[in-house]
């Protein structure tokens, strides 16, 4: 007959888990205990610019509406050169933070999908309907990205 302890005692970790007794996981936002307070400052800060830019593009889309229905697309036209700067500065911290490879390169095509819009802006009519669709597809990454990094902050492995 076994004791209570033996039964307790001899429950195995799930395949390819390997965990320390006692182990707890950090509480949710907790630092995680690798982390120094410059690669979590990091973290946030690149949350803090992938949510800045997705809320820029919407901005972004309410100022092409202006000028769509009468109003002076000055705004539209003037706005881009602020949002396009948002991230350059997504990829060194980025690093800073020890992300993922995919966070690390995701402004990157950002980037690459910004200079596309210049494009489709200056161009003839039917390739010129890619302009908004190519908006679209920005906000879709930058909403993409920015649920990754929140997901780094708290932790967890994705979004």
């Amino acid at each position: 007959m076994r004791s209570e302890n033996q039964a307790t005692a001899a429950v195995p970790n799930p395949p390819g888990e390997r965990r320390r007794p006692g182990f707890k996981p950090p509480a949710r936002g907790a630092m995680l205990p690798g982390q120094s307070y410059v690669v979590r400052g990091s973290r946030v800060c690149y949350a803090l610019l992938a949510s800045a830019f997705a809320a820029c593009i919407l901005v972004q889309v309410f100022f092409a509406g202006m000028g769509a229905f009468g109003a002076d697309w000055s705004w539209h036209t003037s706005f881009v050169h602020v949002l396009e700067l948002l991230p350059l500065p997504m990829a060194p911290v980025a690093f800073a933070g020890r992300l993922p490879w995919s966070l690390r390169l995701l402004p990157l095509g950002l980037l690459i999908l910004i200079g596309a819009q210049y494009a489709f802006a200056n161009v003839a009519v039917p390739a010129a309907a890619l302009h908004p669709v190519n908006a679209f597809l920005i906000f879709l990454l930058s909403l993409f990205i920015a649920r990754r990094a929140w997901a780094a902050v708290a932790g967890r492995r994705k979004g």
